[in-house]
């Protein structure tokens, strides 16, 4: 007989004992390690390792539909994470066209630089100057347009609502969608009860059904013997 024949059953190739977590150590992390995963670029992932450890904590997944429903969980209110902190971004980006907004019919609070002729169109010059400036880097005009907007007997606060103002329908589109993602989570956790109270309802009914059955085992085993 020729040894030297390669074998009918491929031989499996030697992984390193780490390669493969450990399941009934830590079910789990095993789980979340095959999902694909949840954070963009520029998101940090430790944020939602972390967000997921805690919703673990308090989930304490015992099986893997469970496992699956608590990754679903971390999922969703990451998302809900999201889109609050895009709402907020999106406002203050967009906070130069209140600003415009708010000071356009209240030209004389805008101060005119040095340089500047008072012509004709010399206020809404330092006005589109101005906002420009606050669209590059808010922080470098911020004392200036308070007192623009002091002289006018307004605040900051006055930019923030108008930008809200044009932004009302993106808002409502953000509070809606985020609604949605608030119900699946909520429905999932729902899902997550409802398993357990069928899982110890079964598991109860198993119980009562040996307990019952066990005089009459009891009773024809003696007769056997």
């Amino acid at each position: 007989m020729d040894t030297s024949t390669a074998p009918l059953v491929p031989v499996q190739p030697d992984f390193p004992s780490n390669a493969i977590p450990d399941a009934a150590a830590n079910p789990l992390q095993s789980f979340a390690q095959v999902m694909p995963p949840s954070v963009l670029r520029w998101e940090e992932q430790g944020d939602f390792d972390a967000l997921l450890a805690r919703i673990s904590a308090t989930l304490r997944p015992a099986d893997m539909m469970e496992e699956m429903w608590t990754r679903d969980v971390a999922d969703l209110v990451w998302q809900i994470f999201r889109m609050r902190r895009m709402k907020d971004t999106l406002v203050d980006e967009a906070s130069y066209r209140g600003l415009a907004e708010v000071l356009r019919p209240r030209m004389s609070s805008v101060p005119r630089p040095d340089g500047v002729e008072p012509n004709e169109d010399w206020a809404s010059r330092c006005l589109s100057a101005l906002v420009q400036r606050w669209a590059a880097n808010p922080n470098a005009v911020a004392g200036t347009v308070q007192a623009a907007l002091a002289k006018a007997g307004l605040r900051l606060d006055a930019v923030e609502a108008k930008t809200f103002e044009l932004l009302i329908d993106q808002m409502e589109r953000f509070d809606r969608m985020t609604m949605m993602i608030e119900r699946r989570r909520n429905s999932i956790v729902r899902e997550i009860a409802r398993y357990r109270t069928e899982f110890s309802q079964q598991a109860q009914r198993a119980i009562d059904a040996e307990v019952a059955s066990a005089p009459s085992r009891a009773a024809h085993e003696g007769h056997a013997t």
